[in-house]
């Protein structure tokens, strides 16, 4: 007789054991999602709600109503009245519900299900956080210069990547006489390109440091472009000679850190050939600090060996100055050793820094420009 009990007290266990995951108490359940997922002032907050609804009659839109009671959002489902068949089968369910704009701040959702006869019942909760675009400052050089058969000049674009108008603010220009005017700021659409200025110099300067704030959501770029000068040249689109990247900065260099640039390599060919043949090697120092700054300059190869550095150079630049020191001496640079040189920079003032190399004109087809921007060792 015992041997004949255990059978049927193992089977109730496990019906008891797989009835309680679709029991009347556990459902139904609601998931509180947000679209955007991270929105911001100005988003129209879609409240994205799922779960699993304990027959066929799920949730719609028709039955379905949204109240705001200042951070408090309550999603209603009304089922009062409701007299419709049902499948009694549990259902996966999933529907969206327009919140519109909401200002900044923390807010809380309340999914309510109203029955005949029957209080309203909380059957889910949620909470999301409304929080403004964060912005950021970055740092980027600018250019013009014109010749008797080419121009260089910078170009600025941007993109704004979010669901509203957007705003690129000049926070500073400076050149090698200090700060200089900045140009007004941008308004950009949603989703939505512009087109930013940053070759608008003081009169007898060929470059400067532009620094610019904007919603992190908004893509730059900065390139160097080569355009037809001279009588041949279209007066109101001269002809693009190509275009090369220009550093964007996203942070300064703290005083007393190193930066490293590289690697400049030059060709055999111009090694074995005169200074004539060779490019030449500019130094760009930014000095962002309120009183002049003192850098140490020196060149590494990671093929010379011990003792394969540059001797170390010093230069000065003035508080809030840019200056480009062209034409550095090459004989004690390692420009020609495998692997290029690396060019270390240390300044005792917040700064940036980039180093370039400009070709010989007489290479037709030829971009002649190369930018390689310091970056932190730290």
């Amino acid at each position: 007789m015992k041997r004949h009990m255990v059978l049927p007290i193992l089977l109730l266990s496990l019906i008891a054991t797989f009835a309680v995951p679709v029991s009347a108490q556990s459902l139904p359940t609601v998931i509180v999602a947000t679209s955007p997922t991270a929105p911001a002032p100005g988003d129209v907050v879609i409240l994205k709600l799922s779960g699993q609804w304990p027959d066929g009659c799920v949730p719609e839109a028709s039955r379905t109503s949204l109240t705001q009671e200042s951070s408090l959002l309550r999603v209603t489902f009304n089922y009062s009245g409701f007299s419709a068949s049902c499948t009694a089968v549990v259902t996966p369910w999933s529907l969206d519900v327009s919140a519109g704009m909401l200002a900044a701040g923390s807010y809380t959702v309340e999914v309510v299900r109203t029955r005949t006869l029957m209080p309203a019942e909380t059957i889910g909760t949620g909470a999301f956080t409304v929080t403004p675009i964060p912005e950021s400052t970055v740092w980027l050089p600018g250019f013009s210069a014109t010749g008797s058969t080419y121009a260089l000049t910078s170009t600025l674009t941007a993109f704004n990547n979010t669901e509203n108008a957007a705003t690129v603010s000049y926070l500073g220009a400076w050149d090698a006489l200090g700060a200089y005017t900045s140009p007004a700021p941008v308004e950009l659409d949603a989703h939505a390109a512009g087109i930013l200025d940053s070759h608008s110099l003081r009169e007898g300067q060929a470059v400067q440091m532009l620094s610019l704030r904007a919603p992190r959501r908004v893509a730059l770029r900065a390139t160097l472009e080569r355009l037809q000068a001279g009588p041949e040249a279209s007066p109101n689109a001269p002809e693009s000679l190509g275009r090369v990247e220009l550093p964007v900065f996203t942070e300064l260099f703290p005083a007393g850190s190193t930066a490293v640039a590289g690697d400049v390599s030059l060709s055999a060919l111009e090694c074995a050939s005169g200074p004539e043949a060779r490019r030449r090697v500019n130094l760009t120092l930014f000095n962002a600090g309120t009183v002049a700054a003192k850098f140490r300059v020196w060149a590494v190869s990671p093929t010379a060996g011990p003792g394969g550095s540059s001797p170390e150079q010093e230069y000065s630049v003035p508080a809030t100055s840019l200056v480009q020191f062209n034409a550095l001496p090459l004989e004690d640079l390692p420009v020609c050793q495998v692997g290029g040189a690396w060019f270390r920079i240390t300044g005792d003032q917040p700064f940036l820094a980039y180093v370039s190399t400009v070709r010989p004109e007489n290479l037709p087809g030829v971009l002649p420009y190369e930018i390689f921007p310091a970056r932190s060792d730290r």
